[in-house]
């Protein structure tokens, strides 16, 4: 009989997964890639060099899917990075893909690599989330029809129709594990790595994904997945195995000839006993034993594989294949699309996840619309009145430290959200740099224009300040600009730390800086060593900005509505807080300059993510 998830239960209650019989055109070409005496180090400050691989043997076969066993720290992981070309430095060892060197480039264009923590953006659909992968991963030239049909095939593949307009967020564990592999089918690749295709499924679950895999690999693929402790039902659905302990390769073959070759070394498998949790026992390191005979069997069984297949290349092309272990190398496949194709289909992305953020996009609006009536009502048509001059200076300061804090935060939780998706997305060849950088800029502004200018539109005629459109303008100039540099610090904390960093130290390093604004104390009362921190303090330039553009500029006498008025004209209040000259032009200078160098610094902090991801 069939039950609704799609599987056949046996008189005796095995689930078989039943998989649809659509399938995409199989890869052409039969593949084989041999890897003999790979090794992998890593260098830490404080420990020199540790070796986490040790001259692993084995072998990876086209229509055959592949398991990667071992206890925790076994090196699995490790071990896929190094075969999909994602670990480069400190890799030795020798690769050939159908009896020749490979081509890590090469490699790299014709496989894909889907992580345990596939990141995707919540907030778009299956198959808008399908549509951006198309669009990126195939070249222009691809017609949109043929497009379509390659999306609509996946979907029939990888059982996703129920949930093909399902926002990504609310679909189940089992669909974005299934959704993950369809991203990566896009190009329909001959060579799969998957890293802990099954964590955080139920037993049910995990079999209908391992049975989607094993299609895949029996449609003429090599499929190759990392798997902790799979349950017996798992285990037969793999045609061969490499179990890992301790950075060693006790055994690269067949599933069928593996309990053969661990008896023959001395490890006798009980009766009913399951396979996987066997060798994992054998690897643990509770059995305080390195397991000897099974590395240097495994290593016999495949250097004779090697010479009987002939492909032990003479000493130059062993040269030639060496892997490029130079500090700065980079294995990135290249764009498939135009800078300017890239640019759009970002932009619309961008635009689509903005649009639907609850928190970064509406409820931002919100507040600024809800604090802007609250400091309306709070401070009600006093910015005419000399007599509440010292309040109306403290609802400036206001206006500048919600503008800033406003945007810095919302936006360190927008930047953590979207980094680890950038850097697996870049690194897979789907965009430039420049193209993310520029498209992340850009899909941005209208929210900062937005938010500011309905918040200082509100506050500005609800608190009396002067009618007009000059001064306006200039107090317009200086919230676009402020949460410009709010916005661009968030994002910069967020690319760099993680998120109880981020929220630290941005408060923590820019909060002292208001001290030397101009509104605590006055810059001449400051001690003759602090006062260049004014110079550099943004928060200075953003104060005197609005100081300038309310009092300055000949405002005339202010209206005074009690018996004494200590300031009665804007110069004499601003002379006297040392803000006196017209220069809110120098302001603006100063203010456009920290948001370039922001610009700049948020670029080179992409530079420094994709580089710390190596």
């Amino acid at each position: 009989m069939t039950d609704s998830a799609g599987q056949r239960q046996t008189s005796n209650g095995l689930a078989i997964v039943q998989i649809p019989v659509v399938r995409l055109t199989p890869p052409r070409q039969e593949l084989e890639l041999h890897f003999s005496q790979v090794s992998y180090s890593v260098k830490s400050a404080t420990k020199g060099t540790k070796q986490l691989l040790h001259e692993v043997c084995g072998q990876l076969r086209s229509g055959r899917l592949t398991g990667v066993l071992g206890p925790s720290g076994a090196g699995k992981t490790t071990l896929l990075n190094v075969l999909a070309g994602f670990k480069v430095n400190g890799v030795s060892g020798q690769f050939d893909l159908n009896g020749q060197p490979r081509d890590l480039l090469s490699f790299r264009n014709m496989s894909s690599y889907i992580p345990q923590d596939f990141e995707m953006l919540s907030l778009l659909t299956v198959e808008e989330t399908l549509r951006v992968s198309a669009d990126l991963k195939l070249p222009t030239s691809t017609p949109l029809e043929q497009k379509q049909k390659i999306i609509d095939d996946i979907v029939d593949i990888l059982n996703l129709q129920s949930c093909r307009r399902t926002l990504v967020r609310s679909t189940s564990g089992g669909e974005r594990k299934r959704l993950s592999m369809g991203i990566e089918l896009i190009t329909n690749p001959p060579v799969m790595f998957f890293d802990e295709p099954t964590s955080g499924l139920d037993s049910v679950t995990s079999l209908q994904v391992m049975g989607y895999l094993q299609r895949l690999a029996h449609d003429g693929r090599i499929v190759v997945c990392v798997v902790h402790q799979p349950s017996s039902n798992l285990m037969r659905l793999f045609d061969d195995v490499l179990v890992l302990a301790h950075g060693e390769l006790l055994y690269a073959g067949p599933q069928a000839e593996m309990l053969g070759c661990f008896q023959q070394a001395g490890y006798c498998c009980p009766n009913y006993y399951n396979p996987a949790d066997f060798v994992l026992e054998v690897g643990s390191e509770s059995s305080n034993q390195r397991c000897d005979a099974l590395i240097e069997q495994n290593k016999d069984r495949h250097s004779s594989i090697k010479r009987l297949h002939k492909l032990i290349p003479d000493e130059q092309t062993l040269m030639d294949s060496a892997i490029d272990l130079r500090p700065d190398s980079v294995v990135r496949p290249k764009e498939q699309v135009s800078f300017s194709y890239q640019l759009c289909v970002l932009m619309k992305r961008h635009l689509r996840v903005m649009s639907r953020n609850l928190i970064a996009v509406q409820m931002r609006i919100i507040m600024h619309v809800v604090v802007a009536l609250l400091l309306g009502v709070v401070y009600w048509q006093i910015g005419d009145d000399a007599a509440k001059l010292p309040s109306n200076v403290a609802c400036l300061f206001f206006v500048m430290l919600f503008a800033f804090s406003g945007n810095a935060m919302p936006s360190i939780l927008l930047c953590l959200q979207e980094s680890a998706i950038f850097i697996r997305e870049y690194y897979n060849g789907w965009y430039s740099l420049n193209a993310y950088y520029i498209s992340k800029v850009l899909a941005d502004l209208p929210l900062q224009f937005t938010c500011p200018t309905l918040f200082i539109g509100i506050s500005y005629f609800m608190t009396g300040q002067p009618p007009e459109l000059s001064r306006f303008l200039m107090c317009w100039a200086v919230c676009i600009i402020t949460t410009f540099i709010g916005h661009f610090i968030g994002v910069i904390a967020g690319s760099l730390l993680d998120m109880q960093m981020s929220i630290f130290i941005v408060p923590a390093s820019t909060i002292p800086l208001m001290l030397f604004s101009g509104f605590f104390i006055r810059m001449r009362e400051l001690s003759w060593f602090l006062r260049p921190i004014c110079d550099i303090s943004f928060f200075r330039y953003i104060f005197e900005g609005l100081m300038r553009a309310i009092y300055g500029y000949d405002r005339g006498h202010l209206s005074c509505q009690s018996e004494y008025c200590h300031f009665k004209s804007g110069k004499q209040f601003l002379k006297d807080i040392d803000m006196q000259g017209d220069e809110f032009g120098w302001d603006m200078m100063v203010l456009s300059l920290v948001t370039l160098l922001l610009l700049i610094a948020f670029y080179a902090t992409l530079h420094v993510s994709i580089r710390r991801a190596l």
